[in-house]
């Protein structure tokens, strides 16, 4: 099936240079398809990461935090519901750059405390950082890492650990483009599975239906993102109750990191835009509505939705679902259903297949924009793998007021 974005992965390599898009659209429209590459690893690694996580479940007292920085924070706010339930233990989202600078913030002396790292390249400062500082703490620590990367400083420092575990995805993952796309999605699959680790064959029966409903959402997504772009917004809000907390989140960094900031994001959840944020809902404002298909969440998000219109701000309203309900569609200018073909996907696993569109509206009002989407950031602002970083041990300078950098980039 032709789309906007397949248009753009079948250019020559030539045009693909010329447009800044070597990486990028590829990346997007494959990674539906490595979804099943990583269930498959994951599914070769499930008993020994069982046997893992019970060593940790032992004890009596615990500590569960999903950790990475940006994007590979996002990961943990899509599936912390979802582990709290699936896994019965207490989860929290904590990013490394929280970790590195407050360490005595987050970690509970007599509890065993699981830092669960997601990482691309597995080489930023604060991934290795946080694992280091653990080690320093917390007299009972597991390590546990999911990363795109096996030659990562990350990878290299658990592998082989007795309180140490890890699963490496496939090396496509591992996105060549500034944004992380493929890597997102991935390692939200695999926490998903991870979620799902003492009741796997519940995720393995719906997994096939979310593979169709992440095709679904490749195939019907482009022409409204590409549309969308031609508007001429200059902010978005994306919306999202639940684990869509999380895909409104990397949502926003998408978008704004492919247009080197021109586009202006945030995000919250439906009836958390009221208390405050819907104050950048300008005239050029472009809403993005992550719907619900728990009918009980989403009367919240009607509500929401409804209001927006009344108050006539905004410059146009996207929403997205299975099958947008025609009370909702009255109050959209556009609306993607990632339906009839696939079946409804549960909402604590629908993460990744929605993602899809905040990907795209990045690409395309990127190339809108006349940037690169491979690397929007002609100055050089912002990289791949952040630059810069130096991270200090909180131990020598409590002793004596001086500097020891554990890791640095």
């Amino acid at each position: 099936m032709e789309t906007a974005l397949t248009r753009l992965t079948t250019l020559s390599s030539e045009e693909k240079d010329k447009k800044g898009i070597l990486y990028t659209p590829g990346e997007i429209y494959n990674q539906v398809e490595l979804w099943s590459d990583t269930f498959r690893r994951f599914k070769g690694r499930r008993e020994k990461l069982a046997d893992f996580l019970t060593r940790f479940k032992k004890d009596s007292r615990l500590s569960f935090i999903c950790t990475g920085a940006g994007t590979s924070e996002f990961v943990g706010y899509c599936i912390e519901a979802l582990m709290r339930k699936k896994l019965g233990v207490p989860v929290n989202v904590i990013s490394t750059p929280k970790i590195v600078t407050t360490p005595q913030d987050f970690f509970i002396e007599g509890y065993a405390t699981l830092l669960l790292s997601f990482a691309r390249s597995g080489n930023s400062p604060e991934s290795l950082g946080a694992v280091k500082i653990a080690d320093m703490l917390c007299k009972n620590v597991y390590h546990l890492v999911i990363t795109c990367n096996e030659q990562g400083a990350l990878f290299r420092e658990i592998n082989g650990r007795d309180n140490g575990a890890a699963l490496v995805l496939g090396d496509k993952t591992n996105d060549r483009g500034l944004a992380m796309t493929a890597a997102f999605s991935n390692m939200l699959v695999a926490g998903q599975m991870l979620s799902h680790l003492f009741s796997f064959q519940e995720y393995e029966a719906q997994f096939d239906n979310l593979l169709q409903a992440g095709k679904a959402m490749r195939d019907k997504a482009p022409a409204v993102a590409e549309e969308i772009s031609r508007m001429g917004f200059n902010r978005a809000v994306f919306l999202g109750d639940g684990g869509n907390y999380g895909t409104a989140v990397e949502s926003h960094l998408k978008l704004q990191e492919l247009t080197a900031g021109q586009i202006m994001c945030t995000w919250d959840t439906f009836p958390g835009l009221r208390h405050g944020p819907e104050a950048v809902v300008d005239p050029n404002t472009l809403v993005v509505a992550y719907l619900a298909a728990n009918g009980y969440t989403q009367r919240y998000e009607l509500d929401l939705l409804r209001e927006i219109r009344e108050k006539g701000i905004g410059k146009a309203v996207l929403s997205v679902a299975h099958a947008v309900p025609d009370e909702i569609k009255e109050l959209s200018d556009y609306t993607i259903e990632y339906g009839p073909k696939a079946d409804p996907v549960p909402d604590a696993l629908i993460p990744p297949v929605y993602i899809i569109v905040g990907q795209l509206l990045g690409l395309f009002t990127s190339l809108r924009l006349g940037l690169c989407p491979d690397n929007p950031s002609a100055s050089g602002i912002i990289h791949r793998v952040v630059e810069g970083v130096k991270v200090y041990d909180p131990q020598v300078y409590s002793r004596t007021g001086r500097n020891h950098v554990l890791a640095e980039r």
